[in-house]
């Protein structure tokens, strides 16, 4: 009865993990879009003033903020990627449907409006970019059209485009592994079935060893006289 119950108790925790799983998801998978969308932007602002405005204000400072930029978007992607496996493993334990479960919490907007997010997420990252670069150059700022290269139509053009293009190109990402769910579960658990095999087998060979040690102990208790410890060395000289 208690295995049952407890069977039945990991079966309701299961949903609630899909679904904190996919909430994380929601926070990461934007942000992280929106980081390579800003980084991308900045970096267009950079090459297009060049050729079409007669002072590019991301020539004078250096860019210290597209590392930051970078390790951003790749510390979010790794904790989506980590979701994501850990909804996947959790399938090839039992957990029918967690993958895809996690997959559609982590897509609650549709293309569109994914996109449009993603967009308004970009636009303060590539402004923070840009003063934060300043900043740490010592150049002062003349205007806000400076924060986006020198033209505002220019610089808030090239970040929505990045940013409407980084959010359409995840979310039809997001939607592709949620179409094709069971080959990745498939696909993982033909990777971790060796790695659980063996597993398995230490355990029972770790476990026989902890049977068969009271038996060894016993054999060798026998063979010193019941713990009978040896003679001394004035016992030996003494029986020489």
């Amino acid at each position: 009865m208690s295995e049952a119950n407890g069977h039945r108790a990991v079966q309701n925790r299961r949903p609630g993990q899909n679904v904190r799983r996919g909430l994380a998801l929601r926070l990461a998978v934007p942000l992280a879009a929106a980081c390579l969308a800003a980084l991308a932007a900045h970096i267009a602002i950079d090459i297009a003033g060049d050729f079409v405005l007669p002072h590019d204000a991301y020539d004078d400072p250096n860019h210290g903020s597209r590392r930051l930029a970078s390790l951003a978007a790749a510390g979010l992607g790794l904790a989506g990627f980590w979701a994501v496996l850990r909804a996947a493993l959790a399938e090839t334990r039992g957990s029918s449907g967690a993958l895809r479960s996690t997959l559609r919490a982590a897509l609650p907007l549709g293309p569109a409006a994914f996109a449009g997010l993603v967009a308004a997420l970009t636009l303060p990252l590539v402004l923070g970019m840009a003063w934060l670069d300043a900043s740490c150059s010592g150049i002062a700022l003349d205007d806000a059209g400076d924060l986006l290269g020198g033209s505002i139509p220019l610089g808030a053009g090239l970040t929505v485009a990045f940013g409407i293009a980084a959010g359409l190109g995840v979310h039809r990402l997001l939607t592709l592994l949620c179409r094709f769910h069971r080959s990745i579960v498939r696909a993982v658990e033909a990777f971790v079935r060796p790695a659980r095999a063996v597993s398995s087998a230490l355990r029972i060979l770790v476990a026989s060893n902890t049977q068969d040690r009271p038996r060894v102990l016993a054999a060798l208790a026998r063979c010193t006289g019941a713990n009978r410890a040896p003679p001394g060395p004035v016992a030996v000289l003494l029986t020489a």
